[in-house]
């Protein structure tokens, strides 16, 4: 017999987060299609953790749960394409460190189904990243790079992590073929030549790429200039990310990345939002960033001593935000597939949450509420080879909402309930155990 669950203001649904698909039928739902960009108010059956479609009535054998959302938003489930998932960090402050697979509980939480690490711990990844698909540990979905290919005493090489060094065409050929054995979701490599730290050079990347491409992998090349965009596309790479932000985008950039179907994760967080934290206390009194991170995290970002401390950088990072959004707007115009990334590990991000504020960045640029749920949902996953929307086929994974979030895109952050392969998570369980 169908259990009909009404779900007034605030209710919660219960559910293990980690237990076997559910089969849903959600009612008077309004349902928010970035594929389309069209709100259906609909009805949506959910079998087997994958979307049916948009039905009358479920079928008389129907044995599932049926919710009745009230007339609730529902998007498909939210994804950061560019993090470093072992915690947070505040300038002066320790990290609040959990690690990767508590980072993960914590991305669901904020309605944050998948999220790609661009380097940490290979070991580690690799070991979660098994674990979550055979099922034995839940939270949002786990992609990554494992690694980051770059030159010796090259960034990531700073940070105390083993990473995989590279100089010649013969090192990176070698060293992506190793890597593959381990399936990497995509290839992350830094070039930067004209940066402050050692640089592959462009036959080396270029043969990283090729390497790549023969195990049917792609590539996100980490870049520090517009020159650095021209020689990624010249040599057949597949995504950028970061934003140049000390010039404007030369004319010939985005048709060029467009006609060669380049993607854009320009990390608007981590890029824009170190000024934010420090100036606008409403950005962090945010109840999903304080859900997800420490008191003394949000505190710091607070204190005298981080604004004097930062005051250079806030500044610096103020007066190139204007180029870095129109930057941005240009690619987007022009054709160039953008994706949501925040970098969160970094100084001015929180993980899960600064998903959320990239897409309020990304609208700021002059995106569309539209084009920005695409960024996080649909396009995320023709990306990393996956169906993410609202349509039959797709993967059961939604985020119900108490607002519109086309009608204001900060309405993300409201979130009523998350359903992830058609199973309704239990999202205070996620966090329970942990100390704020």
């Amino acid at each position: 017999m169908t259990r009909t669950l009404v779900l007034a203001l605030g209710a919660l649904v219960f559910a293990l987060p980690h237990a076997h698909a559910q089969d849903l039928f959600i009612t008077n739902a309004r349902i928010v299609d970035p594929a389309g960009q069209e709100v259906r108010e609909a009805n949506l059956l959910i079998v087997d953790g994958a979307i049916v479609g948009e039905v009358a009535a479920p079928p008389a054998d129907f044995a599932g749960t049926t919710l009745d959302l009230a007339g609730k938003w529902v998007i498909p489930g939210l994804n950061d394409l560019h993090t470093h998932s072992y915690g947070n960090m505040a300038p002066g402050q320790a990290f609040d460190a959990p690690g990767s697979a508590i980072v993960a509980k914590r991305m669901l939480y904020a309605g944050v189904t998948g999220f790609l690490d661009l380097f940490g711990a290979e070991d580690g990844l690799y070991a979660l990243r098994e674990r979550q698909r055979s099922g034995a540990v839940g939270g949002a979905e786990l992609f990554a790079s494992l690694s980051c290919l770059t030159a010796t005493e090259g960034h990531c090489t700073e940070y105390g992590t083993k990473t995989r060094v590279m100089d010649t065409p013969e090192d990176a050929r070698r060293q992506v073929a190793d890597l593959s054995r381990k399936r990497p979701d995509v290839v992350k490599i830094v070039y930067a030549p004209t940066g402050r730290m050692p640089s592959i050079d462009k036959a080396t990347l270029a043969a990283a790429v090729s390497e790549a491409s023969a195990h049917g992998i792609k590539t996100v090349i980490h870049i520090n200039t517009w020159q650095d965009v021209r020689d990624a596309v010249e040599v057949g790479a597949f995504a950028v990310t970061h934003v140049p932000g000390g010039e404007p985008i030369p004319e010939d950039i985005a048709p060029l990345m467009a006609a060669r179907g380049i993607v854009s994760i320009p990390t608007l967080a981590v890029e824009t939002e170190l000024g934010d934290f420090v100036g606008d206390r409403s950005v962090l009194e945010s109840p999903l960033a304080s859900s997800l991170t420490t008191d003394a995290i949000i505190e710091a970002y607070r204190s005298d001593e981080m604004l004097q401390w930062r005051r250079e950088a806030i500044a610096r990072g103020s007066n190139r935000t204007p180029t870095i959004l129109a930057s941005v707007k240009a690619m987007a115009d022009a054709g160039v597939t953008i994706l949501t990334g925040s970098d969160s590990g970094n100084w001015g991000t929180i993980q899960g949450y600064s998903l959320h504020r990239e897409l309020i960045k990304l609208v700021a640029a002059g995106l569309t509420p539209w084009q920005a749920l695409a960024a996080s949902t649909t396009q995320a996953g023709e990306f990393l080879g996956r169906s993410w929307g609202v349509r039959p086929g797709d993967e059961a994974n939604l985020v119900v909402l108490d607002a519109s979030p086309i009608d204001d895109i900060r309405n993300t952050q409201r979130i009523a309930m998350v359903i992830q392969r058609g199973q309704v998570v239990d999202r205070e369980r996620l966090l329970a155990g942990e100390s704020r």
